[in-house]
């Protein structure tokens, strides 16, 4: 059997370890709290850090522009972020959103010459290129900072500025928001699953009275004739029936529990044929060990093959075949095909959510896992199908 590209055992990557946070539950507002001030005490150090190593600006001088950063970026920070942007941006008012980025520069301009003046009052700066900025800025008047000529040479500058912090906020908002969508495809995908089992358990409630009559009828005739075969056949028959009601009801199964069933249900179905029908179980169990799968993945395929296969008056046959090589679960069904049907046809005879409901099944509880092949060819109907298993 051919295999195809998997990834085994590969550990959660970064975005997946993100996506898996509830920031709901531990995202709280002390926390948030903590967050915002550790953001701000860290690029505060890193201002200090610059101006008292980088340019030798004394303590005073250095704790002035320290503050000078704080109260503009700060102001600046949580009017874009806690008012113009809940108030535009999320109410799809994205042209006023717009509008609000020059707002805000000028804005950071206006505060920022007020802290030029207060700090020319109260000291003088011992860098000369330093003090030459604040002299500068301090004289200015209103005019002279709203103009078209100053706004345009500062306009980067406040980017700058800005920029560290206001990457910040983006991020971890584009992080909460991917862990969020992650999330809601998770339940998404939670009720697909449940709504996919409820389909899956009334498919069972429509198959087993039909395979149950079938199988009773079977037993009726061999009882008759005092087959001692009978009993054998009874606690197969019960195998199949807890397997169904019982323990298949789960998200996953033993892999030896859903061969066994298989094993029983070919082994009944062939009673209801002649010894010229030619049917194959090869089951290849080396490997088979404490493997789980998914419960009656195959089931609707082997049913089908029984239903609408061994019709052919020159070459009736059903072949299944399974095997397990290095933790991938190989399976195979074959069978003669009655030429007037066709596959379409075969899907709705089932009832329509047969064979649909596996593909979805498989998609959700093995993405990237899987490979399903349905071949529909003149004489013959073929299902291959791939799963790595956990």
């Amino acid at each position: 059997m051919q295999q195809f590209s998997n990834k085994k055992n590969v550990p959660a990557t970064f975005l997946e370890r993100v996506a898996m946070f509830d920031f709901d539950k531990y995202y709280t507002p002390r926390i948030r709290a903590i967050c915002h001030t550790s953001m701000w005490l860290f690029f505060s150090l890193c201002i200090s850090v610059n101006l008292l190593f980088g340019y030798g600006l004394d303590i005073l001088g250095t704790i002035l522009f320290v503050l000078r950063s704080l109260i503009c970026n700060t102001i600046v920070f949580y009017f874009f972020f806690y008012f113009a942007v809940p108030n535009t941006l999320f109410k799809n008012k994205i042209g006023i959103t717009l509008v609000f980025v020059p707002f805000v520069v000028v804005l950071w301009l206006l505060i920022n010459h007020y802290c030029f003046v207060a700090i020319h009052r109260i000291t003088s700066m011992n860098v000369a290129s330093i003090e030459k900025s604040v002299s500068f800025g301090a004289k200015q008047t209103i005019i002279d900072v709203l103009s078209l000529n100053y706004l345009s040479a500062e306009f980067m500058m406040v980017v700058y500025s800005v920029s560290p912090f206001f990457f910040t906020k983006i991020l971890f908002d584009i992080i909460r928001f991917y862990s969020t969508v992650f999330k809601t495809q998770q339940k998404a995908n939670q009720l697909e699953i449940e709504k996919l089992n409820l389909e899956t358990d009334f498919l069972k409630a429509q198959l087993n009275p039909h395979f149950l009559f079938n199988t009773l009828n079977n037993l009726y005739g061999m009882a008759l004739k005092k087959n001692e075969n009978t009993p054998g056949i009874i606690m197969q028959l019960s195998s199949i029936m807890r397997y169904t009601l019982y323990e298949s009801n789960t998200k996953r199964v033993l892999l030896s529990k859903e061969l066994e069933f298989i094993r029983n249900y070919v082994s009944l179905e062939k009673l209801r044929y002649s010894d010229s029908k030619r049917i194959v179980l090869d089951i290849k169990e080396d490997s088979v060990n404490f493997q789980k799968i998914a419960p009656l993945l195959t089931f609707i395929f082997i049913e089908n093959g029984f239903k609408y296969g061994l019709k052919s008056y020159e070459k009736s046959f059903l072949e299944i075949k399974i095997a397990v090589i290095n933790n991938i679960f190989y399976f195979s069904v074959v069978n003669d095909k009655d030429n007037l049907m066709t596959s379409t046809e075969v899907d709705e005879k089932v009832g329509g959510i047969g064979i649909e409901n596996v593909k979805k099944r498989l998609e959700l509880l093995y993405p990237g896992k899987h490979d399903l092949t349905i071949n529909d060819e003149p004489e013959r109907y073929t299902v291959l199908l791939q799963i790595e298993m956990e």
